[in-house]
């Protein structure tokens, strides 16, 4: 799910095909023309639809496709854990 949404992000901002956007280890700034300002849009536009945040550092760090997949997919499990209780609050 979290690859899929990734994609479909990077998709919408580069105007490039979905399936273009999914190799993992693709390069964003290489493959697909990503700069620095359209990485922050990605991200941003990541934040809107899966509803987190993403620490600017964290952003600053990011080189490949996987690199966004981990830190949106990290505080979307962060965010569905209970810390109560540590079970799945989703």
């Amino acid at each position: 799910m979290i690859a899929r949404t990734v994609a479909e992000a990077l998709a919408a901002v580069t105007g490039r095909s979905v399936t273009e956007c999914s190799a993992a280890d693709r390069v964003p700034e290489a493959g697909l023309g990503v700069d620095g300002l359209t990485k922050l849009e990605v991200v941003e536009t990541l934040q809107d639809r899966v509803i987190i945040t993403v620490p600017d550092e964290v952003t600053a760090r990011m080189r490949t496709v996987r690199d966004l997949q981990d830190a949106v997919g990290v505080p979307v499990v962060a965010a569905t854990v209970d810390t109560s209780t540590g079970k799945d609050s989703s």
